[in-house]
């Protein structure tokens, strides 16, 4: 870097062999550092051509992306403010990062219950295929049906299926027979 520029990363990150530290080494430098001067002439050229560094003051780049900015306005955008944890004056659409993430979460919370009811493990058919082994009459289930039986008994009955499919088959039986007395 003889030409006397400073370089600025402006990729997420680049990789730079140095000998700031007293021995040769690979360096990881971060969106915003300056490349120390001793990078190797053809390392240098290597990061130009890639887009992974500039001039100094060629690219505004803000070095902490984790600062909310207007892409319109890159760095301008930052203000000391923002660096200090205080929400943006104004935004694209109108609402903060924060009201953003809350939708993003809410969506990926609602997309996540459809995703489980889509593909809940095959309860529903095992709890469709225990119901068609129930009574026609209503009566309970015979003792040699299986917990899943009684289960849908139990349901048809008002019962609640989560509290229910957790317990055992005899705690089911003689719910069914305090039922019946």
């Amino acid at each position: 870097m003889g030409d006397g520029k400073r370089y600025q990363v402006i990729a997420e990150c680049a990789h730079v062999v140095t000998a700031t530290t007293g021995v040769r080494s690979q360096v990881l430098l971060y969106k915003g550092a300056i490349l120390p001067a001793d990078v190797e002439p053809e390392r240098l050229k290597f990061l130009l051509d890639g887009g992974f560094v500039a001039a100094e003051g060629d690219v505004q780049v803000a070095p902490n992306m984790s600062v909310e900015q207007d892409p319109r306005r890159g760095l301008d955008s930052v203000t000391p403010d923002l660096l200090r944890g205080d929400r943006p004056d104004d935004s694209r659409d109108g609402t903060s990062g924060s009201d953003v993430s809350e939708r993003v979460a809410e969506t990926v919370t609602e997309q996540g219950r459809i995703d489980k009811a889509a593909d809940d493990g095959g309860v529903a058919e095992k709890r469709a295929a225990a119901r068609a082994k129930l009574p026609t009459d209503g009566s309970m289930p015979k003792s040699s049906h299986g917990q899943d039986v009684w289960v849908e008994w139990h349901v048809a009955q008002g019962g609640n299926y989560d509290d229910l499919a957790t317990q055992d088959k005899a705690a089911l039986i003689d719910l069914a027979k305090s039922r019946q007395s």
